[in-house]
């Protein structure tokens, strides 16, 4: 009823060994996943189904009264995003019923309180993407806000500012069992006095020089097979000359399809790549370099054949970044600057 592995190792003494074991059932949800409130339980499985079942779907059971239900925040054995957003993740606080998952207005919460909202989104659905890097598989998800605006004659006026929450869900392969977690956009830390817009913004340069670039609501570009795409990755009206811009990944996708292709991983290009120097990283001759990243890309080189279902195929970038401030810790670069 379990498996069994035995470690041998040298000392000063000689050889030793020690085993180690495992049950070979499907170990149930911890508690602290499990427990929440009866109003915070999303049900797990078709009607009822016993403890055993319901554990070895990864899903917590309750004996009173008889219930089996989704642990919160995690990516569930049937490919499922569960997990919560507090209204407290901004301030003034959310309006949790104006939240949708993908830009969806049919993809919405399952329960809404004044508190919280709770999501429960298949990964095929509501606009999630798929992209793997190794052996590791990423689904990723976002959550945006409807943001209600009222037309007036001299101008437009909304109460609620955008709302955008990106969720990954990655799946490690194991062993015995298929290791999953997920990872959602931190919360907001402390307050940060700037002027205007501040903010990543990614945009597209018209040269290798970086001097102009194509405006944000630029037509769609139509770019020849193979010819250099220059993009810039920068942090906007930085109130602190000291902040890092990292770049964890940035990925291109197809308007139709739901793959995703990894240009860059860990700050650096995708080591998986068939083709190495599709992506060339160029350290940015402004004073801000730290807070400024340059790459290139062969236009499209990386799709496959076939992939496109029509000449006017839309092709889509988008980057994974993080604001890092060396006062709170080491900022790790990746291979910019190098």
């Amino acid at each position: 009823s379990t498996y069994t592995i035995t470690l041998v190792y040298k000392t000063h003494d000689g050889p030793k060994q020690t085993p180690f074991s495992c049950p070979r059932n499907v170990a149930p949800v911890t508690n602290h996943e499990c427990n929440l409130p009866t109003e915070q339980r999303l049900p797990c499985g078709p009607g009822y189904v016993s403890q055993p079942q319901c554990h070895s779907m990864g899903c917590c059971f309750s004996k009173r009264p008889p219930a089996c239900y989704y642990p919160m925040d995690e990516c569930t054995a049937d490919r499922h995003f569960v997990f919560s957003v507090p209204a407290s993740l901004t301030a003034p606080p959310l309006t949790l019923a104006s939240l949708v998952a993908g830009g969806n207005s049919s993809c919405t919460p399952q329960i809404v309180t004044s508190d919280y909202a709770l999501f429960r989104i298949p990964m095929d659905a509501c606009g999630a993407r798929r992209m793997q890097v190794g052996k590791t598989l990423i689904y990723m998800l976002e959550v945006n806000n409807i943001v209600n605006r009222v037309s007036l004659n001299y101008g437009t006026i909304t109460r609620d500012s955008p709302v955008r929450l990106l969720v990954e869900c990655r799946f490690l392969p194991g062993s015995a069992l298929t290791v999953s977690y997920m990872v959602k956009t931190p919360t907001l830390g402390p307050a940060v006095q700037t002027q205007g817009t501040f903010g990543v913004q990614l945009r597209i340069a018209k040269d290798s020089q970086y001097k102009s670039y194509y405006p944000q609501y630029h037509q769609p570009l139509q770019m020849l097979l193979g010819k250099p795409l220059y993009l810039e990755v920068r942090l906007l009206n930085s109130p602190d000359p000291s902040l890092v811009l990292l770049v964890h990944y940035c990925v291109a996708y197809p308007r139709s399809g739901k793959a995703i292709w990894v240009l860059l991983y860990n700050g650096c290009p995708n080591p998986l790549d068939p083709e190495p120097n599709q992506v060339i990283l160029s350290d940015p001759q402004v004073p801000a370099r730290t807070q400024t990243r340059h790459f290139t890309i062969s236009t499209f080189q990386f799709l496959p054949d076939g992939e496109f279902k029509d000449s006017n195929e839309e092709i889509y970038f988008m980057c994974s970044t993080e604001i890092c401030s060396p006062r709170d810790g080491p900022c790790v670069e990746g291979c910019f600057g190098q």
